[in-house]
C-alpha cells in the first residue's frame, strides 16, 4: 500500500502539466492519463467491496502470472475498457478530486475479507492481495507514459 500511496503523491505532481502531450509517446495527454489511471483504482476498489467474497473461485490465468510475475504490462497492446473512459472534461479540480478518494479507498481495502474481489476483462477474478499488485503496476504503466511525455 506504501507504494500506491507514493505513486498517488507522484500522478499529484503532474496535475499542473495535464494538457501537456506527446503524439509520439501516446495520443492521450498527460491529464487523461492521471484521470484513467484514478478511475481504474477507484472503480477497482469500489467492486471490490461490494462483491460476495464467498463466490471468489481461484483459478490460473497465464496473462495475470506473466504481468504480476514481470510487474509490467506491455504498451500499445490493449485500449481503454469504454466504462474507464472519462465521460466528463477532465480539468485540475476532478483530478485533485480523484486523488483525494483513491488515497481513502486504498485504506479501505485493508478492511476487505482476502477473497473479496473484481472481475477483470484479461486477468478474471483478482483478489485483494492481487488487486495491490495490480493496481501498482497498473499505476506504473501511467507513470512511465507520464514521465515519457515530459521528457
Amino acid at each position: 500500500m506504501e507504494q500506491i500511496v507514493k505513486q498517488l503523491e507522484e500522478l499529484s505532481t503532474y496535475i499542473s502539466e495535464s494538457d501537456k502531450q506527446n503524439v509520439s509517446v501516446s495520443n492521450a495527454n498527460i491529464g487523461w492519463q492521471i484521470d484513467h489511471s484514478l478511475r481504474v483504482m477507484n472503480q477497482i476498489i469500489a467492486a471490490l467491496i461490494r462483491s460476495n467474497s464467498d463466490e471468489y473461485k481461484p483459478k490460473f490465468n497465464w496473462r495475470k502470472a506473466y504481468v504480476f510475475l514481470t510487474k509490467r504490462i506491455p504498451r500499445g497492446k490493449v485500449n481503454a475498457p469504454k466504462g474507464i473512459l472519462p465521460t466528463e472534461e477532465i480539468t485540475e479540480s476532478s483530478l485533485h478530486s480523484a486523488i483525494e478518494l483513491a488515497k481513502e479507498n486504498i485504506l479501505l481495502l485493508g478492511n476487505c475479507n482476502p477473497n473479496h474481489f473484481f472481475v477483470h476483462p484479461f486477468f478474471g477474478q483478482v483478489n485483494v492481495r492481487e488487486t495491490y499488485v495490480f493496481i501498482e503496476v497498473h499505476t506504473e504503466h501511467h507513470l512511465k507514459i507520464i514521465r515519457d511525455i515530459c521528457k
